[in-house]
């Protein structure tokens, strides 16, 4: 057969992969031939040398040669969609097998689109079955009022299509120093422990250690030996902590929103007869959830930002008068404490704003030593309001008698004043009460400290 003239007459890059067969599957897989299209996208300075192996050009992927394998020997026709960090590029690959054999050597043709930009349309050249599974899983997340719940049936539902015994949806932000659990599924029959049971230091750099391990690709798949034996090269203590929690199969997959990585998607100890049809899912899946997962961190972003005073952490204006109409419906009583700073306009204007920023964050620290459990809110520039659900009046002063000793213990005076009611839909005028209150507190202090 001749090879480079079937490579020259494909217009977009090809190439012919050879796959050397063992009693156990393969070893050698090598480039035997390209066509110009093939030879320019090498990111590499050495000369095209036909039939050489493959990682000569490119870095080793176990995805690719498991394809290269599947295809060549075993015959099968095979889609992939995926983006190589090192090529910053959408890549639509198919994998088609070829008749011609020599001897213990099969062969398969590799035909590759690049695009930097990325094509939904490419994702439906996947089978019908596969789409099915896909939206149905993943849909969910679009319509929910409960993300997290949805969340969790995502998972479920994967990991039944992987006929594995765990999946999870891990969030992970190295410069944050983040990991967190999104979702996770397990067969409760395995014994497969929840993943926060597995969440310590030791595991942090193990996930830590994920991102170099799948390279340039957008996931690992380790579905045999050859695959775990490839782990304990590239990264021996996360193969430690495979075997010793009995993993001998894994997908790990990048989570990605706009391009940006949010975490991972893993699921270990899947069906390894269905790894082509599981990455094609799989690609798919992880590429919505990363959309999806994304615009719910945004919007949890938004709100974090629409409920939060950015200088304390505390609840700002906007959260109290949410809360607070939430508290009309409802049968508890309530006490407000009303609270100002005493003294900032001399501290600004002697020492400056930031001292008297920093002034704001003290009194704020100290309201959320002494209220710890409680609603604790930034309602202006140097006043706050805490509210207590369900408190008597020997409660709320214990409570003024420990904010008494902190704001001495910090340097910092509060002027203060509280009120009480048992019906909730009075929280407009004890509010008032309370700010009336204060201001004779404030006013006492003033006589006493001018």
């Amino acid at each position: 057969m001749n090879f480079k003239e079937l490579c020259d007459s494909i217009t977009d890059i090809a190439c012919i992969i050879s796959v050397r067969k063992t009693g156990s599957g393969y070893d050698e897989i090598r480039i035997v031939e390209g066509n110009k299209k093939h030879r320019a996208s090498f990111n590499t300075e050495n000369d095209f040398v036909p039939n050489s192996i493959y990682t000569k050009y490119l870095p080793r992927n176990l995805n690719f040669e498991e394809y290269c394998y599947r295809s060549a020997v075993k015959k099968e026709l095979l889609h992939s969609y995926a983006y190589p960090e090192y090529l910053k590029s959408w890549l639509h690959m198919l994998y088609i097998p070829l008749e011609y054999e020599d001897n213990n050597i099969s062969y398969c043709l590799y035909i590759m689109e690049m695009n930097s930009i990325f094509n939904p349309e490419n994702l439906t050249n996947a089978s019908s079955d596969i789409d099915n599974k896909v939206l149905r899983t993943t849909l969910q997340l679009a319509k929910t009022s409960d993300f997290d719940v949805s969340l969790k049936n995502v998972t479920r539902e994967i990991r039944k299509i992987c006929n594995a015994t765990f999946c999870c949806i891990l969030l992970f932000n190295d410069d944050k120093h983040l990991l967190k659990v999104l979702a996770e599924d397990r067969d409760l029959e395995s014994d497969r422990l929840t993943m926060n049971e597995y969440m310590d230091n030791t595991f942090y750099d193990i996930v830590k250690s994920w991102d170099k391990t799948i390279s340039d690709s957008d996931c690992i798949i380790v579905n045999d030996e050859k695959g775990m034996d490839y782990i304990k090269d590239v990264n021996e203590m996360w193969y430690e902590s495979l075997t010793s929690n009995g993993i001998d199969s894994l997908v790990l997959f990048r989570l990605k929103s706009n391009d940006n990585q949010i975490g991972y998607m893993w699921v270990s100890n899947f069906e390894t007869t269905n790894t082509p049809k599981i990455k094609e899912t799989l690609e798919i899946t992880t590429f919505i959830l990363g959309f999806e997962i994304g615009n719910h961190l945004l919007v949890d972003q938004l709100t974090q930002l629409s409920s939060f005073d950015v200088l304390t952490g505390l609840y700002n204006r906007n959260k109290m008068n949410s809360y607070m109409n939430e508290i009309a419906e409802t049968n508890d009583s309530i006490s407000l404490i009303f609270l100002d700073i005493n003294g900032l306009k001399k501290i600004n204007d002697i020492e400056g704003h930031e001292a008297g920023d920093n002034l704001i964050k003290t009194a704020a620290n100290i309201l959320k030593t002494v209220f710890k459990d409680s609603y604790i809110f930034r309602a202006g520039g140097d006043e706050f309001v805490v509210i207590l659900k369900n408190v008597n009046e020997k409660q709320i002063k214990y409570y003024i008698n420990d904010l008494e000793e902190q704001s001495l213990k910090n340097n910092v005076s509060f002027a203060y004043g509280y009120s009480r009611t048992n019906n909730p839909q009075e929280i407009e005028r004890i509010l008032k009460k309370a700010d009336s209150n204060m201001y004779i507190n404030k006013r006492n202090y003033y006589q006493h400290n001018s």
